[in-house]
């Protein structure tokens, strides 16, 4: 992948949005969609495999549920439309600063994401690892790793 098709990919601060759950392109979303479809009317059937089969199928509500969540998924991603996340300052200062990723910014790391805790860590973890080995190099390397570790 070149750099602009990465940028399209990753938000500002470094989190992979193409593998997020809310992503509306994303992996999780097309696979959640096929999945459902396949299952479509196994809700009349899940009571009777729980019985004779496999227990876990008597909370297939609960999994249905979390399946119709993650492919209803709509979010264009923050560079596009920053979500309701009132910690981040980087899904709009990117913008302002002019830049693709926080590191890229004469004054990273500021202060003016409040990130919680880990969140916090990954950001300066991803934007010191883009500034070390660059954007491309990063991606490569994160794509190899689960996104929500």
């Amino acid at each position: 992948m070149d750099y602009d098709e990465i940028v399209d990919l990753l938000a500002p601060c470094g989190l992979d949005c193409s593998r997020c759950i809310f992503y509306g392109d994303g992996a999780i979303k097309r696979s959640s969609v096929e999945l459902a479809s396949a299952l479509d009317g196994f809700e009349k059937y899940a009571p009777a495999v729980a019985r004779t089969m496999a227990p876990a199928m008597a909370e297939y509500d609960k999994f249905l549920a979390i399946l119709e969540l993650f492919a209803g998924a709509e979010c264009p991603g923050c560079r596009e439309s920053a979500p309701p996340l009132t910690f981040c300052s980087a899904r709009t200062c990117f913008r302002e600063k002019g830049v693709d990723f926080c590191f890229q910014c004469d004054e990273y790391p500021c202060a003016r994401n409040s990130f919680p805790g880990s969140l916090d860590r990954r950001w300066r973890l991803y934007n010191d690892r883009m500034k070390e080995i660059g954007v491309e190099a990063f991606y490569e390397e994160m794509s190899q790793k689960p996104r929500w570790e």
